[in-house]
């Protein structure tokens, strides 16, 4: 397979290794030999490597039944994308991450037209981001170039989600080689894109700070709440912002939470790359279990689970590097160590959720009295109070309707969490009959309810009167006549004062009295304190009326 250049191979080879057994197989070349240093082997391996990779060949290290081998295989031709592909995807992502941020900007500042919002959207929002992205993937960049890996430049990938993007990547063109350059390429992103996520996330905090967002929270319940890492959590309290989230403070929220997503120990993800330089063929089962919790925590937040989908697609395992023999030293292994602790402050187990306040108006409606009546009692105060039982504050609509002259129909109030809106309103008499007034109340989100109260209208009888018209005492005798067409009564008092009939000259039957043209009935009344007692007709919603002042 290596023919004809074989000689050539065994030549470099044994320049760089002590070689004791040389074979040759139908696909591949095994070299045995001796290991008699690992640093002096390591730089030789790496030596070897270059010098074969010029050839288009790729040696890998193994340990066979306790003995150091040398495969040398050839590499396979590859076909690579063209460096246009990078700038269009660049290009792409710009516009795709400016739209995502033009809605983030109008909602924190408000319309500023359309030009106006396409430049807050690109500062604020697609400028940061993109660079924590770039940074992250430069990093891999320049450590995979470090040592001597081939890597494309970074591939940005535009997408329509509220990030506008779903990253960045960039192709390593060849195995790895040590364990030493898994741990270094791997942190190198992670790393770099965290450093300048705090710096943006902190000028995000301050601008949040200073500039108060113009957000109209009355006119809808439903909140995207974003859940922040421990070094988040941090920033703030060095920078205290507003509640709602500036837009190149998210950008900074979103480098968190992709350096966390990175570092997961899975297949060959940055933090995979930690994994298999420090447990070896054993990773494989530290991917599966993470990749098992991210299905899990896929309870509580969805994205989890397509992003578990997506791991299973792309592979759990991952490749080993050329030389696997080498160990660590301990500046990569505090170097790991480091990695982790970064996953741990930028981690979030729910990192976004939307939130639905709870709405709960309650309106009570009081009269100062229930029955109106003609020349007596003409109007009547009507009280309205509405208590906010909810969790947000609201921007109110109120409106008062009905068949009555009212003072005043309609309100517009603003109500915090657990205050109570109360007003007044006058309700004057129209033609006599029982009549509903409507309370509705809306507010911004759509919520809408709605209470009422029946009123009762009389217009004063000419032909029932009583007799007498005044007493002074809580206990009486008074002679209601009928001097029109028979007529049903019911005895009232305006005020809802106790009243009772304990004696009648004529039968009182389900507390109405039948009286026929002409007819009196004289009536013992029982009241409990100052009123005017009402005989209605309820067929006609005409009354007399008794004075009673104690």
């Amino acid at each position: 397979m290596i023919n004809p250049d074989i000689e050539e191979v065994n030549r470099i080879v044994r320049e760089h290794l002590n070689v004791y057994d040389f074979r040759i197989t139908p696909d591949h070349l095994e070299f045995y030999f001796v290991l008699d240093d690992e640093k002096i082997f390591e730089k030789s391996f790496d030596d070897l490597r270059i010098k074969l990779r010029d050839k288009n060949l790729i040696p890998l290290v193994k340990r066979m039944k306790g003995e150091h081998v040398l495969i040398v295989v050839k590499n396979p031709k590859r076909k690579f994308a063209s460096v246009w592909i990078n700038v269009i995807l660049l290009f792409v992502t710009i516009i795709s991450t400016v739209w995502v941020g033009m809605g983030y900007y109008v909602a924190y500042y408000g319309d500023s037209g359309l030009w106006g919002n396409i430049i807050g959207g690109f500062l604020y929002f697609s400028l940061p981001l993109m660079t924590i992205l770039g940074v992250h993937e430069m990093g891999h960049y320049f450590a995979a170039r470090r040592h001597n890996v081939r890597v494309s430049l970074p591939f940005f990938i535009p997408a329509p989600t509220i990030l506008g993007t779903l990253g960045a990547f960039i192709s390593v063109r060849e195995p790895i080689p040590d364990k030493k350059s898994l741990v270094d390429i791997g942190l190198a992103g992670p790393i770099a894109g965290f450093i300048v996520a705090i710096p943006i996330t902190m000028l995000g905090l301050y601008l949040g700070g200073i500039n108060p967002p113009v957000v109209d929270w009355e006119s809808t319940n439903q909140f995207l709440v974003l859940n922040v890492p421990l070094i988040y959590e941090a920033l703030s309290y060095l920078v205290p912002s507003s509640e709602f989230i500036h837009p190149m403070a998210m950008a900074g929220w979103v480098g968190f939470i992709v350096t966390a997503i990175n570092l997961f120990p899975i297949g060959q993800l940055d933090g995979g790359h930690v994994a298999r330089a420090i447990a070896g063929e054993n990773t494989k089962y530290v991917s599966y279990a993470f990749a098992a919790l991210l299905f899990f925590l896929g309870i509580w937040y969805q994205g989890w689970i397509f992003f578990g989908l997506l791991v299973l697609l792309l592979g759990l395992r991952h490749p080993p590097p050329l030389n696997d023999i080498t160990k660590l030293d301990n500046k990569r292994w505090a170097l790991a160590v480091a990695g982790f602790l970064l996953l741990a402050v930028t981690f979030v187990p729910v990192p976004m959720e939307v939130v639905h306040l709870n709405e709960d108006m309650e309106i009570d409606i009081s009269a100062e009295s229930t029955v109106l009546m003609e020349n007596i009692q003409n109007s009547t105060l009507i009280t309205i109070s509405v208590e906010n039982r909810g969790e947000m504050r609201e921007n109110v609509s109120l409106s008062v309707r009905g068949n009555f002259i009212l003072s005043n129909t309609s309100y517009s109030f603003l109500i915090e969490p657990g205050e109570v809106w109360k007003n007044t309103t006058e309700v004057g008499m129209i033609e006599g009959g029982n009549y509903t007034l409507w309370v509705n109340l809306t507010t911004k989100t759509g919520y809408h309810k709605s209470e009422r109260i029946t009123l009762l209208c009389l217009e004063k009888s000419h032909n029932l009167s009583f007799s007498p018209t005044m007493v002074n005492e809580y206990s009486f005798n008074a002679t209601i006549t009928n001097y029109g067409n028979n007529a049903t009564l019911r005895f009232m008092t305006i005020n809802n004062v106790f009243l009772s009939i304990t004696n009648s000259t004529l039968p009182i039957i389900n507390d109405t009295l039948f009286l026929r043209t002409n007819e009196s009935a004289t009536l013992h009344f029982v009241v409990g304190g100052k009123t005017i007692i009402v005989a209605m007709d309820i067929s006609t919603y005409q009354a007399a009326f008794l004075i009673v002042n104690v």
